[in-house]
């Protein structure tokens, strides 16, 4: 019988390799960039992840498969978050207050996002 490891670091990078993996093969011009700018720090990289997806779909200049890419990764980092409250705090305070601020992006998120994402995003709007 396998044990789970528990971690008492609050560090949410292990935690959120495969999410940076799929950011980084599906955006990789976003990526590239963002880890030159910010360096390792995932709460600023995923916070601009977030306000990259909001000013795309607001300005309508990416593909729809695209943006359903992008909301991809924030389920990814949801289902991560349901484990790990700093991957939640970084998924609510990073990239889904760019959704929220973004009226054509809550919308579409609103259909796009997972349940679980969607409560944090409707904790935001309340």
């Amino acid at each position: 019988m396998r044990k789970r490891k528990e971690s008492t670091d609050s560090d949410p990078g292990p935690r959120l390799q495969r999410v940076s993996d799929y950011l980084a093969r599906n955006f990789p011009d976003f990526f590239a960039e963002a880890r030159f700018e910010v360096g390792d720090d995932d709460y600023f990289l995923y916070s601009r992840f977030g306000q990259y997806l909001a000013r795309s779909i607001e300005s309508r200049r990416a593909p729809r498969d695209k943006i359903n890419r992008g909301f991809t990764v924030l389920n990814k980092m949801a289902a991560v978050s349901r484990r790990c409250p700093s991957v939640r705090r970084m998924l609510v305070s990073g990239p889904l207050e760019f959704i929220v601020d973004a009226p054509k992006a809550r919308a579409l998120a609103r259909k796009r996002l997972s349940p679980v994402a969607q409560g944090y995003l409707e904790s935001l709007c309340e």
